[in-house]
C-alpha cells in the first residue's frame, strides 16, 4: 500500500504531528520492538500523541554501519503508562507499520534541506536531539518517504515487509511459498535493503555505492532453500554487473571469500577483460551476517560454472 493511502487521514489532519525516532531494533533492555511498540519518558520528551506520524532512525552506535540511517515509517498507536508511573515512562503501539524499501543514510542526505532544523555543512554533531526523540515538519516527513522508494513501487505489501523485518530480527529466516507476488516481492525487498546495509551500502566486491545500482543477492537462490530465504548471511551486496554474473554462475566464491572466476568468462573479450582483472580478489567481509560456509558451498557446486 502507498504511504498516501496508508497515512491518508493523519495526513489530512491539521493536528497531526511529525518526528524521528530512535531505536536500536529489538532491544529487551529498553522495550522497544521496531514496528511494534516503542518506550519513552514523557519528562525528556511529551509531545508524541496518538495519531502522530514518524520515522524510525537507527543511531550510529547501534547501526551495521557505524552510520545512522532511516529505515521505515508508522503511526502511534495508543499510549500506556508504565510501572512504577512516577518514572514517567509510556509505551506506545506501533500501527500503519511502513518498512522502507531503500534504506536512506547520511550520504543520501547531504543536501536535504530540512525544514524542522538548519544543519550546519559538512557534519550531523548535535543535529538529532539526544534523547533520540525530534519533533519535524511534514514537508521533512513527506520527502523522507519519497526518497524511500515508494514511488515506483507497484508490488509492495507493507504488512508483508513488516513480517519479514520481525523475521529476521528473531533470526526466522523460513518463508512459504503460497504466497502472492506483492508479497514475495516485499520480503525480498527487505533482505535485500539489510544485506546492502550490512556490506555499507557498496558493491562488496567492486566498491560501487550508487543506491540504485545496487542489489542485495542471494547466495543460495530464493526458490532453492525455505529455511534461508531472509538469512542475512544467505546475501552479498553486488553491484547490478557483478549480481548478474554471480547469478549467472560466471563468478563465485571460496571460503575465504576470494573470487573465483569461470572459464567461460573468457569467450567474451570485454567480458574478459572486466572480470579478469579482479580475478583472486576478496569479497569485502561485512560488519555483521559474513556469508555461510555451506551457503557458498552450494554455488560453487550447484550454479559455478567451472
Amino acid at each position: 500500500m502507498h504511504f498516501s493511502k496508508l497515512f491518508a487521514n493523519e495526513l489530512n489532519e491539521q493536528e497531526t504531528r511529525y518526528f524521528i525516532l530512535d531505536t536500536k531494533g529489538a532491544d529487551p533492555q529498553h522495550g522497544d520492538v521496531d514496528f511494534i511498540k516503542y518506550r519513552w519518558q514523557t519528562n525528556k520528551f511529551g509531545l508524541v500523541r496518538t495519531g502522530d506520524l514518524f520515522l524510525y532512525r537507527r543511531p550510529g552506535k547501534a547501526s551495521e554501519t557505524n552510520k545512522f540511517y532511516f529505515f521505515g515509517a508508522g503511526k502511534v498507536g495508543s499510549i500506556k503508562l508504565l510501572e512504577p508511573r512516577e518514572s514517567k515512562r509510556v509505551e506506545a503501539e506501533i500501527t500503519s507499520p511502513y518498512p522502507f524499501t531503500s534504506f536512506i543514510h547520511p550520504g543520501d542526505l547531504e543536501f536535504f534541506n530540512w525544514e524542522f532544523k538548519d544543519r550546519k555543512e559538512g557534519t550531523w554533531e548535535h543535529f538529532f536531539n539526544q534523547y533520540g526523540m525530534n519533533q519535524i515538519k511534514k514537508a521533512d516527513f513527506m520527502a523522507i518517504l519519497k526518497m524511500s522508494g515508494f514511488e515506483s513501487n507497484l508490488y509492495y505489501d507493507n504488512l508483508a515487509a513488516t513480517q519479514a523485518v520481525q523475521s529476521i530480527q528473531k533470526q526466522n529466516y523460513y518463508v512459504e511459498d503460497e504466497m502472492g507476488e506483492a508479497p514475495r516481492r516485499s520480503k525480498q525487498g527487505v533482505f535485500s535493503s539489510v544485506v546492502k546495509n550490512n556490506y555499507q551500502n557498496s558493491c562488496g566486491l567492486c566498491g560501487l555505492s550508487t543506491s540504485s545500482l545496487l542489489v542485495g543477492s542471494h547466495i543460495v537462490p530464493w526458490s532453492k532453500d525455505k529455511s534461508s530465504r531472509l538469512d542475512p548471511s544467505n546475501g552479498i551486496s553486488l553491484c547490478v554487473l557483478h549480481d548478474k554474473l554471480f547469478d549467472q554462475g560466471l563468478i563465485s566464491f571460496d571460503n575465504s571469500l576470494r573470487l573465483k572466476v569461470s572459464s567461460l568468462i573468457k569467450r567474451d573479450a570485454v567480458l574478459k577483460g572486466l572480470v579478469l582483472g579482479i580475478r583472486r580478489k576478496k569479497l569485502k567481509k561485512p560488519k555483521v551476517a559474513s556469508p555461510r560456509p555451506e551457503y557458498l558451498e552450494y554455488h560453487r557446486e550447484n550454479i559455478f560454472k567451472k
